[in-house]
């Protein structure tokens, strides 16, 4: 069971850290950051399963998600910086995060994005980082001409729409939830350039990507039609000094089915658990 803590950003967003418990060491734990438009509580099967494997794991809901105070996206906007900048330092000021000595960040899909760029700025200081389905998002991640097309065509028109809306109507078109014009316009950014360009930051968050000096573990899933194992090993080039490790699930790992992007936490949360643990293992630090 997750004990609730709620945090207040210096810009008044409230959010919420959950933490699962586990009778382990408490001077160790986890930081999970979820996907784009995911909720915190989509993980919990995961959590549950990492808490009873003695794992101490505490998950951060994004903003825009049911239980903060920033739902109305007509009325709030932000982006990945204020993520970093604000969300993140508040999880560890306001909660038992920042009591914890031995870190270590998993993030899913945007959530690695954020792990990786934060670790370089020096916002978040883990030992080491995992992320799970996190890639560029240019179009020459994507496999085929097809695909690198479409989302040559996606990004540019999911900027135009957000201009038209106020906001990116995501629950309605199927993809990434309700999102906020800043979110959308840095991701569109990154698709473009094929580097991190955050508004409302003084901070180079691509250079930052230089300056990850921690071990990481890159995870790609057999079958996710978003991000392909192209794409994590396109984000992986633009990460040092320390080069991340690869590793991909086939469709072996997952009882023969393909993993999807999203639902992989519920799909088979034991045999992601069993590779992070076993990577864990060998460069365990403290």
């Amino acid at each position: 069971m997750a004990t609730e803590h709620p945090i207040t950003a210096p810009d008044g967003t409230r959010t919420v850290v959950d933490e699962y418990e586990a009778n382990a060491d408490a001077g160790a734990a986890v930081l999970f950051l979820p996907a784009l438009g995911v909720p915190i509580g989509y993980y919990r099967p995961l959590f549950e399963k990492a808490a009873a494997r003695g794992i101490r794991i505490f998950g951060l809901e994004m903003r825009g998600r049911p239980r903060t105070s920033t739902t109305d996206m007509r009325k709030h906007d932000w982006g990945y910086a204020t993520i970093i900048e604000q969300d993140i330092p508040a999880a560890f000021a306001q909660s038992p995060l920042g009591e914890v000595e031995h870190l270590t960040v998993v993030g899913h899909s945007l959530g690695g994005l954020l792990a990786l760029t934060a670790t370089g700025a020096g916002i978040l200081r883990p030992d080491r980082i995992m992320t799970a389905a996190s890639g560029a998002a240019h179009y020459t991640s994507r496999d085929g001409f097809v695909a690198r097309q479409q989302r040559r065509f996606v990004t540019p028109w999911a900027k135009t729409v957000t201009q038209f809306w106020g906001y990116f109507p995501g629950d309605k078109l199927g993809f990434g939830d309700r999102q906020p014009k800043t979110m959308i316009g840095d991701w569109h950014r990154e698709a473009r350039f094929n580097r991190f360009v955050f508004a409302n930051t003084s901070v180079d968050y691509e250079e930052a990507l230089h300056h990850v000096e921690v071990p990481v573990l890159q995870l790609s899933f057999a079958g996710d039609a978003l991000v392909s194992p192209r794409a994590v090993d396109m984000l992986a080039d633009r990460v040092g000094p320390v080069r991340p490790e690869r590793l991909h699930l086939g469709t072996e790992a997952n009882a023969g089915r393909a993993w999807d992007h999203v639902r992989w936490p519920r799909q088979n949360a034991d045999a992601v658990l069993d590779a992070m643990q076993s990577w864990a293992r060998e460069r365990r630090v403290g």
